[in-house]
């Protein structure tokens, strides 16, 4: 972790520069039916899921089971930030070393935004104690589908401020999953900063990373 202190004089503006990097993912959800849903069953042990949804379900790829929820981001637990105001550098370190050096008392980052209703549709289950049983699940006619794929990601923003930087202004912003589809934690994410009321969105490359197994709810 490095932390510099920049004290500078009061000025015009600052050029406020953040670079994250860390482990990440392509994060889908959607339903198939409970008939696609058997099929998988039958012919998983001989077929990618990719290439089931190609072969089978006629689509141009896994990322088209996304009608629930669907993003691309960076894990917060394996986060790493490193923030510079006018080309010196104003910290690098993992999450929770920012968090413990500037927002300790806290626990969280105050002016962080949750913008997990734009990206992903809630549809937690009202009998949350015995949705996920056999019986109830028998019971549906579709499946939740979940995918994330795993790579490292190395993403920046930039945004020109007013004046000088102040860290109590700064924020994350995140998504947590489990506000998407039926409330089952895959991880929280962070898809950009913001600066007193100004995001800023990474972009993210698509379409690189190893697609993991699929979970069925």
């Amino acid at each position: 972790m490095k932390i510099t202190d920049t004290h500078n004089k009061p000025s015009e503006g600052c050029n406020l520069e953040v670079s994250f990097s860390g482990f990440g993912s392509e994060f889908n959800q959607g339903f198939i039916s409970k008939e696609n849903y058997k099929s998988w069953l039958k012919l998983k042990d001989n077929i990618l899921w990719n290439q089931f949804c190609e072969n089978i379900l006629e689509k141009d790829g896994y990322w088209e089971i996304s009608d629930v929820s669907s993003f691309t981001a960076l894990n917060i637990d394996f986060l790493k930030i490193e923030i510079k105001t006018n080309s010196k550098t104003y910290f690098t370190g993992n999450y929770n070393e920012f968090i413990e050096t500037f927002f300790e008392d806290e626990g969280e980052i105050p002016n962080s935004r949750n913008e997990s209703k734009i990206y992903g549709a809630n549809n937690l289950p009202d009998n949350w104690d015995t949705f996920f049983k056999y019986e109830e699940f028998n019971k549906r006619d579709k499946v939740l589908v979940t995918t994330q794929t795993s790579e490292n990601f190395n993403v920046n923003g930039e945004l020109k401020i007013r004046g000088d930087f102040n860290i109590k202004k700064f924020g994350l912003i995140g998504l947590a999953t489990d506000e998407m589809g039926y409330g089952v934690d895959f991880g929280d994410y962070a898809i950009g900063f913001r600066y007193e009321d100004e995001n800023v969105y990474c972009e993210f490359p698509g379409g690189i990373g190893n697609l993991e197994a699929p979970s069925f709810a």
